[in-house]
């Protein structure tokens, strides 16, 4: 019975494409646009570094330059201290949440200045998005400290190989078409909602813009709702990051002891935390 479900979903799916092919060009388009002219200069080269670095130095701390390089740079860190065994998996789980977030340079220039245009004050919105992280950090750190029966990091039955620079380059470019992959996707999926929505459903395109992080602000940003509203509603959704940014982590994620069901639920309340900070302060 699944299996018929599916076929028939996909069926439909496919059917709509093909009657609506406009939308799935223009969708594809502005997806993979997006990919080549913002995320793959601002990742690739990052996660890169980050991943030779990650070679020569060794401990947990590593994997805080996911705060600077944003998501999924983050959690590719944490993914391969988690699989070299230098941390068990409640760390790396909380670490996952920390250091696995939207880049401040997405947050400055694409956010504050492009699409706020400077209306709204800098030092203010960034406290929004990172007092959550800065909540749960403290929190995690004093519940891995007082919970002493939490088993020891397991050892690698085998030492950990340090990769060369072909392997680097390899995984980061398949980590980097994997996410343009999503984008592209997602965004086609977005281009399909807003032509079937009505044009007065705000409720639904706000559900719709929390598909893709970028897509998903512009959306909210046409909205005839007030600026404070729509702020507060940005702040959500980049602290949250969108569907497409929690399947891009699960993409890097292939230790076993890492959870983006845990993931999504500490963002989701991420996400609520800075809407209503944004409510409160902006």
């Amino acid at each position: 019975m699944r299996r018929i479900c599916m076929i028939l979903l996909f069926a439909c799916i496919l059917a709509g494409m093909l009657f609506h092919v406009p939308l799935v060009i223009q969708g594809a388009h502005t997806g993979l646009e997006l990919w080549y002219e913002s995320v793959l200069p601002s990742i690739l080269p990052f996660m890169i570094i980050t991943s030779l670095l990650l070679q020569q130095v060794q401990g947990s701390g590593i994997c805080f330059l996911g705060l600077l390089c944003g998501l999924p740079i983050g959690g590719n860190l944490v993914n391969q201290q988690s699989l070299s065994g230098r941390m068990n998996s409640g760390m790396a789980n909380s670490l996952l949440c920390i250091c696995n977030i939207t880049s401040p340079m997405f947050i400055l220039g694409y956010i504050i200045n492009q699409t706020l245009q400077g209306q709204v004050s800098v030092l203010r919105f960034l406290c929004t998005i990172y007092f959550p992280i800065g909540f749960y950090a403290l929190w995690s750190f004093f519940r891995h400290r007082r919970n002493k029966r939490e088993s020891p990091v397991t050892p690698l039955q085998e030492p950990y190989s340090t990769l060369s620079l072909d392997d680097i380059l390899k995984h980061s470019l398949q980590v980097i078409l994997m996410v343009g992959l999503y984008i592209m996707l997602f965004c086609i999926i977005i281009q399909f909602l807003l032509h079937y929505l009505p044009g007065n459903s705000i409720l639904l395109k706000i559900l719709a813009s929390s598909l893709e992080i970028t897509n998903g602000i512009h959306v909210i940003n046409q909205l005839s709702i007030p600026f404070q509203q729509k702020t507060a509603l940005i702040a959500g959704l980049t602290s949250f990051g969108g569907i497409c940014s929690i399947l891009q982590t699960k993409s890097v994620l292939t230790s076993k002891g890492l959870s983006i069901f845990h993931y999504t639920c500490i963002k989701l309340c991420m996400g609520g935390i800075s809407y209503l900070l944004a409510l409160i302060w902006l």
